[in-house]
């Protein structure tokens, strides 16, 4: 004689209006892998040719305080988990608008997201239905996604490297794992963010990497860094060298600092194809060296600049060049290959030292 219990959300139907299937499923997958439970998962094909998302966590449990915003399942109980806050709620709004049929098996209850209609402030809100679950002993949670077709599955695993049969080759750090066959793919934790220029995909670590808040784009400099890392740690250098000299920008960073193995391998790269030759970072220095009679210069990438100029092996090579140079000679040249990275006020200050170099002895 009694209806269900009814909790209602302050969430309009037209929230985060640019999420769809994946991005909701992607929360409800991270929930999952983030909690103590084993990450259990299932597709189920139903009569009606449609398939279904089984999305378990075994030792998880729900209160009805997590349907606040701004709260969590970090409470007290122990068989609550803290993987579960404003993501799960977002999800469910998502697929609840997008016309999938959603239930949550929560212990001993059953919670359906439904929309209804708010007088007071004439909006359609999200609400959960409770009722007694029809799973008798229940005592996980389990997240069920009905009316999946099978594109609406193919669009769900490549959201999840974890539900993809074949990774291909990758190569393992501590920071996380480059994906060899993956070109430009970029996933965090085994969730896909977004795709890079990136030659090569990785799957890192979230402890590394701050995501932005749309949690699908992250921030160029951090991501960069942890690449370029990830590449020293295979201890890969030949491959490493191949890649700083191609431009790739999975190691554009390279140019900020690297190992002494890094810019050695870079150096026998470059002798390989420029036998006597010299390196320069900009076309400016380039002309530069050409009318001091260094005929034999190349232009090569920042990256690649830095880490041939900077070789031990080159160093000692080009000694004796470098050491019949002017003083001013050698500060102009200096300037000229590195003013890009300078300031303004740097840069001004950096002529006054030539200006006083004239007259300096070598």
């Amino acid at each position: 004689m009694f209806g269900p219990k009814i909790y209602e959300l302050s969430l309009v139907k037209n929230y985060v209006s640019h999420w769809g299937l994946a991005e909701a499923c992607r929360e409800l997958i991270q929930n999952a892998l983030d909690s103590d439970s084993p990450f259990v998962y299932a597709f189920e094909k139903s009569d009606d040719e449609t398939y279904s998302l089984h999305l378990t966590s075994e030792f998880a449990k729900l209160s009805p305080q997590t349907l606040l915003l701004g709260a969590t399942s970090k409470a007290d109980s122990k068989d609550a988990i803290g993987s579960f806050g404003e993501g799960y709620k977002i999800a469910l709004l998502v697929l609840t608008r997008m016309g999938y049929d959603v239930d949550m098996l929560n212990g001993d209850v059953l919670w359906k997201p439904r929309f209804r209609f708010n007088r007071q402030f004439g909006e359609e809100l999200l609400a959960i239905e409770e009722s007694q679950s029809p799973v008798r002993g229940n005592k996980g949670l389990t997240f069920v996604v009905h009316g999946l077709s099978g594109a609406d599955i193919e669009q769900v695993k490549a959201s999840c490297i974890r539900m993809q049969d074949h990774i291909g080759a990758i190569r393992m750090t501590s920071y996380g794992d480059i994906l060899m066959e993956r070109p430009g793919e970029l996933y965090v934790g085994g969730l896909l963010i977004c795709k890079t220029e990136l030659k090569y995909g990785y799957n890192i670590k979230p402890e590394f990497i701050r995501l932005e808040r749309d949690r699908q784009t992250v921030a160029d400099w951090d991501l960069k860094s942890i690449t370029k890392e990830m590449w020293f740690e295979t201890k890969e250098f030949d491959q490493i060298a191949e890649l700083v000299q191609a431009g790739a920008e999975d190691v554009e960073y390279v140019k900020y600092g690297c190992p002494e193995m890094v810019k050695e391998a870079c150096y026998q790269l470059f002798r390989k194809s420029n036998p006597d030759a010299l390196v320069a970072g900009s076309q400016t220095e380039l002309k530069e060296m050409i009318r001091r009679g260094l005929t034999k210069t190349v232009y090569v990438n920042g990256g690649m600049h830095y880490a041939v100029s900077n070789a031990p092996s080159y160093v000692k090579e080009t000694r004796q060049l470098v050491a019949v140079q002017s003083p001013t000679e050698c500060l102009r040249q200096w300037l000229s290959a590195n003013r890009s990275e300078m300031r303004s006020k740097s840069i001004e200050a950096f002529k006054d030292l030539i200006t006083t170099s004239i007259g300096w002895k070598a």
